[in-house]
């Protein structure tokens, strides 16, 4: 349990917090039972324990009179990891059943930066930006993914099993920021009161709704990318393919007049006058060679070839 009271943040143990402090309180692992004495401990209503789900579906957001309960996401390695957050107007209790790597930078950062904790509804917001943060830096990493795809389309290999796994991970990641984006803007029309000038202080909300727009916005660029590449390495397939077919049609073009040259030559007919012809034999190798010679010349000033 950290407490801020005045300028300074120190460790303490759990009870509810005086007039004038604010608390984070971070839950780790299965325990239910402490979770509850938590809960019990800071006064909160059997409602609000029902409403934290171990392993939400989905990100989102709950109101219980004065206390917000969210289900939020954050991605951690290969890894997308989910934790709870139960703000009161003075409290913020933290709930995940894995270590979250955010939640324990930003408890060692708060020790040093009291402002981070200059009220309840603040650290939330910390906690948020830090998860668009922490998700845009996920798809500066898919972008670096897309522009080995990229390179290995363009070098003809065929990248479609990767392309389409990039595919899910971004339609996956896009359902999960629509959620965090939608409890953003409903934060920022939250009354939310500063305590410092006494002034609305809901807007801080608004930076964390830009961040999630601009991650989604980057998504939504990524898949239009990946549906391009997915075009030009299908054209690609489809080119390799013609020149193929272009190089058999040629091939075949070629020996036909020659296979009917040697057909026509090879009857064993006694009326035929060329099979008394001297040197037969090399001047009808000499014409097919000057058939096929010739074609060639023509598919090439044709640029067939």
């Amino acid at each position: 349990m950290l407490i801020k009271d005045g300028d300074t943040v120190k460790e303490g143990a759990l009870r509810r917090p005086h007039d004038g402090e604010k608390v984070w309180i971070d839950v780790s692992g299965d325990g239910a039972s402490s979770l509850a004495n938590v809960f019990h401990v800071l006064g909160f209503s059997p409602d609000v324990l029902t409403a934290v789900e171990p392993e939400p579906d989905r990100a989102q957001l709950q109101y219980f009179g004065s206390i917000t309960v969210l289900s939020l996401f954050v991605p951690e390695g290969q890894v997308m990891k989910t934790f709870t957050v139960v703000l009161a107007p003075s409290v913020l209790v933290s709930i995940h059943r894995e270590p979250i790597q955010l939640l324990t930078d930003l408890g060692r950062e708060v020790l040093t930066k009291a402002g981070l904790m200059e009220s309840a509804h603040y650290l939330l917001y910390e906690i948020l930006e830090r998860v668009a943060d922490i998700f845009l830096e996920r798809m500066d990493t898919h972008e670096e993914t897309f522009d080995g795809l990229e390179e290995d389309v363009l070098d003809g290999l065929d990248r479609a099993h990767e392309v389409f796994a990039l595919r899910h991970e971004l339609h996956h990641l896009r359902g999960i920021l629509a959620d965090m984006r939608r409890i953003a803007a409903r934060l920022s029309r939250r009354p939310f009161t500063s305590t410092q000038t006494g002034a609305s202080d809901a807007n801080i909300f608004v930076d964390v709704y830009d961040g999630f727009y601009h991650v989604m916005d980057n998504i939504d660029s990524l898949r239009d990318n990946l549906t391009g590449l997915v075009d030009l390495g299908l054209n690609q397939r489809s080119t390799r393919l013609n020149e193929i077919m272009k190089f058999l049609t040629i091939f075949s073009t070629i020996f036909l007049p020659l296979t009917f040259i040697t057909g026509f030559f090879g009857m064993n007919l006694k009326s035929m006058p060329e099979l008394a012809t001297p040197h037969g034999q090399a001047l009808t190798m000499l014409l097919m060679a000057v058939v096929a010679a010739t074609m060639l010349i023509v598919f090439k000033r044709r640029k067939w070839m």
